[in-house]
This record gives C-alpha cells, structure tokens and sequence, in this order.
C-alpha cells in the first residue's frame, strides 16, 4: 500500500529529485542520504528563487513611482542587465537546462522592461519608452533561435558586461555619496537570490560561464548592499531625475 501511495505522487516528487532519490528515500527509507537531500534543497531553493524573482524589482518599480523620480540610478545599469538577462534566458533555454536553475532570468527582464519604460518617461524619451517593451521582446524570442555556440559566446560577454553594470551602480552611489531611489529591498534580495542561485548552480548545472556569472553578480550585489548600510543616514536631494 505505502509503494502504490509513493508511486502515485513520484510525478511530483521527480521535480525535487531524480527517480533514483525517490527510490532511495520513499522506498528504502534511507531520509539522511547526503546527496539526495542536496538535490532536494539545491531544487527547491531553485524553485524560491524563481517565484521571488517574480517579485523582485517591485520594490523597485514602486520606488521609482511614487517618487516620480530616477534620480541615483544609472540607466546604463539597466540595460545591460537586460541583455544580460536575454542572454542567459537564450542560453540556458536553448540548452535545456532546468527552469528552475535560470527561470528568475525571465521574470526579472519583463520586470527590467517596466523600469525602462518608467526611465524613459521620467526624462522624457517618449520614443524610447514606446519601442522599449515592443524590442526587448523580440530581441529575446530572436537570441533563443541561434545557434548554441554563438549563445555560448554571448554569454562569455554577459560576465564582465553584468560587472560593469553593477559597478557602474557602485560608482554612481559612491560618487553621490547616497543611493537615490535605489531600493534596499530589491538590492537585498537580489543578494539573497544570487547567493542561493549560485548554490544551485553548483549542485546541478556544469557550466563555468555560468559559475563565473554567479560569482561575479553576487560579489558586487554584496557591495552595493554594504553602500546602502555605509549610507543609511543620508537623505537624496529633491530634485528631478537626471
């Protein structure tokens, strides 16, 4: 009776864990096997970080309305994030690896295309902020289509372009000597989720190129939430957007 039950849910339980987890846990009762409850905690952290990625930049967003302002942030920043996040999104899916160890890539760049839009209007680019959500899109649905070798290439480029954008932020905080409407919620879990992504990325997915991405975004997203406690006291000015 207990076998029929494990089989009956094994659908659901193979997206936590291999056939041969369920079978060592469920069936043979082994509940401390080291390298199944890896694969379990590597999946679901996965699984955490894509469901919050959905989220992620509302802080964000938020902040940037109701302030009516862009004030501190760099658009630089932002648009490279956004190719980055094509790049992976193109990469990983062409590759076949599992949603849940790149899928927070597509939730954030649908997330990065509304902030762009909102730069946009805030100084003023009407054509901009009308081709932005129309673009980025079609760009993405395009780089899914190339050949994997060229993706590989352009993910080669994605590492020191996502440093450069996140130091390009580390530089416009510490040249202010504030962090403007940058929002310490979404920078904190933007730290949160690269330290578990990188967790997962060395539990389930060969790749250096996206090892050394994960390194490199969760060093600087370590940086840029340090600035945020170095300046914590100290208001923007009330100005318009830059």
């Amino acid at each position: 009776w207990y076998q029929r039950r494990v089989r009956a849910v094994t659908p659901l339980l193979l997206l936590l864990m291999t056939e041969e987890c369920v079978e060592t846990i469920f069936i043979n009762l082994d509940i401390l096997h080291v390298p199944c409850l890896k694969m379990i905690l590597s999946k679901g952290l996965g699984y955490a970080i894509v469901g919050g990625s959905i989220l992620v930049k509302f802080p964000q967003i938020l902040k940037i309305h109701g302030s009516g302002s862009v004030i501190g942030l760099s658009l630089t920043t932002f648009v490279l994030e956004a190719f980055c996040a094509m790049v992976n999104v193109g990469y990983n899916y062409s590759m076949g690896f599992p949603f849940s160890t790149w899928g927070e890539n597509f939730f954030i760049l649908a997330q990065l295309i509304i902030i762009l839009v909102q730069f946009f209007h805030y100084t003023g680019n009407n054509t901009l902020k009308l081709l932005t959500p129309l673009a980025i899109p079609a760009l993405c649905l395009v780089l899914t289509k190339l050949p994997q070798q060229h993706l590989a290439l352009g993910l080669t480029a994605v590492v020191p372009l996502m440093a450069l954008s996140k130091i390009l932020q580390i530089k416009s905080n510490f040249m202010n000597g504030h962090t403007g409407q940058l929002s310490f919620v979404t920078s904190l879990m933007n730290f949160g989720g690269t330290l578990a992504r990188l967790f997962t990325v060395v539990q389930e997915v060969d790749d250096q190129l996206i090892l050394a991405n994960c390194v490199t975004v969760f060093v600087l997203n370590t940086v840029i939430v340090l600035q945020f406690l170095a300046y914590w006291n100290v208001t923007p000015p009330k100005q318009k957007a830059q």
